[in-house]
């Protein structure tokens, strides 16, 4: 005979397994994708920026690709025709909240206003993505996030680029650390910036512009949905406070 509590133990591991993917594809938070093709995404966060953005979307021009923008409300009422822009360029936007709030931090109700506030002031534009500020999430604004339909999306490497330094450091650090698959974490303007000087954003857009030569050696870059539709998304829980 077998023990009962073989069987229980058995029984609960099948239903973890089988639970498991069901889990990572709900509640989980994007952090690469699995692919053998030279495919990586560039993300930026806390745009639009009136000198900046138009500076990073003329690069995207130039070398021919596509990125993704994860917007602030705010200052996407101010900057609509870089929106406009954006999307009529390829590239993918989403969600940052209307005023880069820390998400575990905050209220269920506020959150759900700077979701909601966001999305109408980005319509007609369908959003598919959210991330949130400072990559901070809770179990609780996971929830929330899946309620408004989105796909939560973090970042593979990022190279601190809310740190003034040398376009030649910024872009040797984005240049070493990319693989195929990756969701690269960028600024195009800095929502509240602890280095006063790393808010002048020329540093990162002259690294872009020495980097992005070199990567298109190996590399196509894409937005987000592309990516996850060239390989197995890889996500993860992503539980941590607002740094």
């Amino acid at each position: 005979m077998i023990p009962q509590s073989f069987v229980t133990y058995r029984s609960g591991r099948h239903v973890r397994r089988w639970f498991a993917p069901i889990g990572r594809r709900l509640f989980g938070t994007l952090v690469r994708v699995e692919t053998t093709e030279p495919l990586v995404a560039l993300t930026f966060d806390d745009g639009p920026h009136p000198v900046f953005t138009p500076q990073i979307l003329d690069l995207c021009e130039q070398y021919q690709l596509r990125a993704t923008f994860f917007l602030l409300g705010q200052h996407a009422v101010d900057q609509r025709d870089l929106v406009t822009r954006m999307v009529a360029a390829g590239h993918a936007i989403g969600n940052h909240t209307f005023s880069h709030i820390r998400m575990p931090q905050t209220r269920r109700w506020q959150r759900w206003r700077e979701l909601w506030q966001t999305q109408q002031v980005l319509a007609p534009y369908r959003l598919r993505l959210f991330r949130p500020p400072y990559g901070g999430q809770s179990y609780g604004s996971r929830f929330d996030a899946l309620l408004f339909g989105y796909e939560v999306v973090g970042w593979t490497f990022h190279i601190e680029d809310w740190i003034a330094q040398p376009a030649s450091q910024l872009a040797a650090r984005l240049v070493d650390q990319v693989r195929p698959g990756s969701i690269i974490l960028l600024h195009d303007r800095l929502a509240n910036p602890r280095d006063p000087q790393a808010a002048d954003r020329t540093s990162l857009v002259s690294a872009l512009a020495m980097a992005l030569p070199e990567l298109q050696r190996t590399y196509r870059f894409v937005t987000v949905p592309e990516l996850i539709r060239a390989g197995t998304p890889v996500r993860v829980p992503w539980f941590r406070p607002a740094l």
